[in-house]
């Protein structure tokens, strides 16, 4: 679970960033989905384990000091995040905002559903469920016969007005205020993000989120993971967007694609992601034989905590209407003020292109810009030019 968290803010307040803490001092948790088991998805995918952990049960678990509020009166929570060294923010979505969507549901079709393999396993679940508060308690499984949630596209890729106000209430109270975002895809922050210093994508961390949290706040994992999408200062920056429409059509400029194409810098481009660290990607090359293009560079950790990074290769092809693609990628760990060699095998057909008048694949040829960085539009990536003249047609298949 603390792999998978993105760090997408850590300011300076006072002498040092706010992450990670300290297992000592009072840290204070607000919010709504702090002390809620919150696992995504409510439809064919929904899986529960006998012992999900709760961002703030891992919170507690982790730290010598915890006081919560569930966030439902800013100013109480507000106050009660005033006395601590630092508040944690617990916002997001959950299964009724986002996912599969079931809709009507014929309660009959529940009969269809296959035989349990365990009878007694099921009859503990259901005696732990019926035992939880509302706040854990899936609501899906009083409400729904079949036990599904409606899910759905999500209405805005912006928090609630409730959320902005309890972030903004209670970093008002609290200069060192960590925003932790639950969620399965963009969040715009735009509208407050400047009033915080820290913001955590912690997704649905699954039945160890808390854990998996907490261990990232402490530093005990130094975070990793990097977006898998560009997250947009504004709507108006995508597609445009129908949540109630039957069929749309979209052409390839979408994401990161269209962001570039229009030159629109993002709010956090695709592939980014903090560290407790900080690491540079030095001297890459490219060597190439008959099926593969070999990407190699030395990644230094020059920070003085150990860490992973993500080195990212990005090709820009000779066809001007393709655009750029993310080609390979490797996770490597760097002990402090060290660095270590990476490889990264890009497969020539991964440079194909499309043609959909004859609705075939082109092999890779001419020449292709390679741009090795830490993330799509790095400021210190490197360019490396290959003309590539051997491949065919049947590289492609």
């Amino acid at each position: 679970a603390g792999r998978s968290i993105v760090l997408l803010r850590n300011e300076r307040v006072g002498a040092a960033p706010v992450l990670p803490l300290a297992a000592t001092g009072r840290i204070a948790v607000v919010g709504p989905l702090a002390d809620r088991i919150n696992l995504g998805d409510g439809g064919s995918s929904d899986v529960w384990d006998l012992h999900c952990t709760t961002i703030l049960g891992g919170i507690r678990a982790a730290f010598d000091d915890v006081v919560a509020d569930d966030g439902s009166d800013p100013v109480r929570a507000a106050q009660v995040a005033s006395g601590a060294e630092v508040a944690v923010v617990v916002v997001g979505y959950t299964y009724l905002d986002e996912g599969e969507y079931i809709g009507a549901t014929d309660p009959a079709l529940g009969a269809l559903l296959p035989a349990v393999d365990d009878p007694e396993v099921v009859a503990r679940f259901e005696r732990w469920i019926a035992s939880q508060p509302p706040t854990v308690k899936p609501q899906h499984i009083d409400d729904r016969p079949t036990g599904f949630a409606i899910g759905g596209d999500r209405s805005s890729l912006r928090l609630t007005e409730t959320d902005v106000g309890l972030i903004r209430a209670v970093a008002a109270a609290n200069e060192r205020t960590i925003v932790v975002i639950q969620a399965g895809s963009a969040v715009i922050c735009s509208e407050w993000i400047d009033e915080v210093p820290a913001v955590v994508q912690a997704w649905y961390g699954g039945s160890e989120a808390g854990h998996g949290l907490a261990d990232v706040l402490l530093g005990v994992v130094n975070p990793s993971a990097r977006l898998p999408f560009s997250i947009p200062v504004d709507e108006a920056d995508l597609p445009p967007f129908d949540r109630d429409a039957t069929s749309f059509r979209y052409d390839r400029w979408h994401g990161w694609w269209r962001l570039e194409r229009d030159g629109v810098a993002p709010a956090f481009p695709f592939g980014f992601g903090l560290s407790y660290t900080t690491f540079e990607v030095r001297s890459p090359s490219i060597s190439m034989d008959e099926d593969n293009l070999t990407v190699t560079s030395t990644v230094a950790n020059t920070g003085d905590l150990d860490g992973a990074d993500v080195v990212q290769v990005f090709a820009r092809l000779p066809d001007p209407d393709a655009p750029a693609r993310a080609v390979g990628f490797a996770r490597v760990v760097v002990p402090a003020a060290d660095q270590v060699e990476v490889s990264i095998t890009v497969p020539v057909r991964r440079l194909a292109t499309r043609d959909p008048g004859s609705r075939s694949w082109h092999g890779a040829r001419g020449l292709h810009e390679f741009v090795i960085g830490r993330f799509a539009g790095d400021p210190d990536a490197h360019l490396l030019e290959v003309d590539i003249t051997s491949a065919s047609d049947r590289d492609a298949n």
